[in-house]
């Protein structure tokens, strides 16, 4: 099992489609830093805002670009229905993506399910959806099923390999540990601790590795080596990004921000309509924040760029 993923943005080309040549220079980044790639996630991703054609062929370039490298998951988009989500996982498994990551249902217009009516949808998905599975808890649905209850469609599916918790309390983690009956990959989201989830054996997974992959693999490096006080020195700078970075929220519009400001490949496109880039002023004043961090990472990128560092 991978020890990081990245939660991955989608890359587009000036004209508004999908930018082959920079989605792969985008993914070479992560392939470097040795992460794991979740593709398709509904806000990083703007899945909104693709269509089937363009998920296939984004999972296919992914797949085809990391294949042999480092894994490659589908974050589906969240749907209301078993049909809905079968649709999407058949688009992932036939581009020969790893494992799929399947929200539970997405709560709207007041609508969250029963502990009851969300075993049968996953029973109704599994039934059919013969591919390795991780279930996704995230409060964007609306709602957070109970840790038993994961645990019960964990245990009632073999295919299901692993559980990711996303802007969950430590505890949730240690009960779903205690009550599945076997042994499954559990996903952790970065801003929601990092070094406890390590030592439960957790794999961790951050939007922010968008932006510096090579500053998320110093730190579990240096956490697997013992190296502590350095593993702390890589944690500092990752949560002074995340700080900076949570000024826009969890969405696109920070990594596209930071794409075009360090020159990341593939920044020409930024985000697809009806969402925007920010304005002039407010990319000037948060491209000085970013360099004032003083992050290694950012520092060369920048560098690269032919920015000027402050003194």
């Amino acid at each position: 099992m991978p020890d990081f993923f990245t939660m991955c943005a989608s890359i587009f080309s000036r004209d508004g489609g999908l930018d082959e040549a920079g989605f792969r220079g985008y993914l070479q980044r992560q392939i470097d830093a040795r992460l794991g790639v979740y593709l398709g996630s509904g806000g990083n991703g703007e899945t909104h805002a693709m269509t089937s054609d363009e998920l296939h062929q984004m999972y296919r370039l992914g797949v085809e670009t990391c294949r042999g490298k480092v894994p490659v998951h589908a974050n589906l988009p969240e749907e209301t229905t078993a049909e809905a989500t079968i649709a999407q996982a058949r688009l992932a498994v036939d581009a020969g993506v790893a494992a799929l990551h399947l929200y539970t249902v997405e709560g709207r217009h007041g609508y969250h399910p029963t502990d009851r009516e969300l075993i049968g949808y996953f029973d109704d998905v599994l039934s059919v959806v013969r591919h390795p599975v991780v279930i996704a808890v995230n409060p964007t649905m609306g709602y957070i099923p109970r840790p038993h209850v994961i645990a019960e469609i964990i245990n009632r599916h073999p295919t299901i390999i692993g559980a990711r918790l996303s802007s969950q309390p430590q505890v949730y983690l240690i009960d779903l540990q205690d009550s599945v009956t076997r042994r499954i990959e559990y996903h952790w989201q970065f801003g929601s601790g990092t070094l406890d989830p390590l030592a439960m054996g957790a794999t961790l997974f951050a939007a922010e590795a968008n932006i510096i992959p090579a500053t998320f693999r110093r730190l579990i490096d240096h956490y697997d080596a013992g190296r502590m006080t350095e593993a702390g020195k890589a944690l500092a700078d990752m949560r002074r990004f995340n700080r900076l970075a949570m000024q826009w929220g969890p969405c696109a519009r920070w990594i596209k921000a930071c794409m075009k400001i360090l020159k990341i490949p593939g920044w020409e496109g930024g985000l697809r309509k009806p969402y925007l880039m920010p304005p002039d002023d407010e990319m000037e004043e948060f491209a000085l924040a970013l360099l004032a961090l003083r992050i290694p990472e950012i520092d060369a990128m920048a560098h690269a760029a032919g920015l000027s560092l402050p003194a």
